[in-house]
């Protein structure tokens, strides 16, 4: 039997699990069978909290992403993840500092179930060959990202009339096994930025933390902070120097059991 807490941020939704007093091992097969919305709970991803590896953390988070496999940030998540130790009263300070595959995050509580979370900014990807690859399937305006995933983000007039399934389908055989995350902005005349994301092996969400960031950070230049709207809401940000500053909700919706 595992307990777990059904969360979302911004409408990216997740079910938690504490492997923090009880080790668990989750494998590939349960991930799909409990993430069907259907014939199980439904979710975005899974959310695993266990114990740092390395003492200057409090604790350690992975990422799975529907269909089983891992990913390497979650920025929605790792939200939803600081509000369920908090929750849960896991650990007596407020400011949370989490390890994660490759980055370390330091959450805090704000107030209406928002959390900030500061983290390193992510680096611009560089690699040509993908880039040309990209290029002439799609043209020029593109960039691509990593902040613990990698992502590639399309600069379009208008992302409410563009098939997401379709173009990431047109990409697929290129950015999958980099394990990219494909996402469409757009920048509206009053300056403002709208963004989707289709996410590798889960599909478009309404959200996606990461992917924000990312594309926050390219124009932050010059700028203090702005704000970023996907379906599920909007996310702010703020430049800090070498770091970048996110403040977004984590929602508490439900929690139960289900046997492996």
């Amino acid at each position: 039997m595992i307990n777990f807490e059904k969360w979302h941020g911004n409408g990216n939704d997740f079910v938690l699990v504490n492997s923090i007093e009880n080790p668990l091992k989750i494998t590939k097969t349960f991930i799909q069978k409990i993430s069907n919305r259907n014939q199980g709970i439904g979710f975005d991803q899974l959310i695993y909290i266990g114990l740092p590896s390395k003492g200057e953390y409090d604790f350690y988070v992975k990422f799975f992403n529907c269909d089983g496999s891992e990913a390497g940030m979650c920025l929605n998540g790792i939200r939803c993840a600081a509000s369920y130790i908090w929750k849960n009263k896991f650990f007596p300070n407020s400011q949370i500092n989490l390890q994660t595959k490759y980055k370390s995050i330091l959450c805090s509580p704000k107030d209406n179930n928002d959390v900030t979370v500061i983290i390193d900014k992510p680096n611009r990807l560089n690699n040509k060959v993908i880039s040309n690859k990209i290029q002439r399937k799609i043209g020029p305006d593109f960039f691509l990202s990593n902040i613990g995933n990698n992502h590639i983000l399309i600069d379009m007039e208008s992302i409410k009339r563009t098939d997401l399934n379709d173009l990431y389908d047109n990409l697929k055989n290129i950015i999958k096994k980099e394990s990219m995350n494909l996402s469409i902005f757009e920048i509206t005349k009053n300056n403002f930025f709208q963004i989707r994301t289709y996410e590798n092996g889960v599909g478009e969400t309404l959200s996606c933390g990461s992917a924000a960031l990312c594309l926050a950070n390219n124009f932050l230049e010059g700028k203090k902070k702005l704000k970023v709207k996907s379906h599920g809401g909007i996310l702010e940000f703020k430049n800090m120097d070498k770091y970048i500053l996110m403040q977004g909700p984590s929602e508490f919706i439900y929690q139960g059991n289900i046997v492996e």
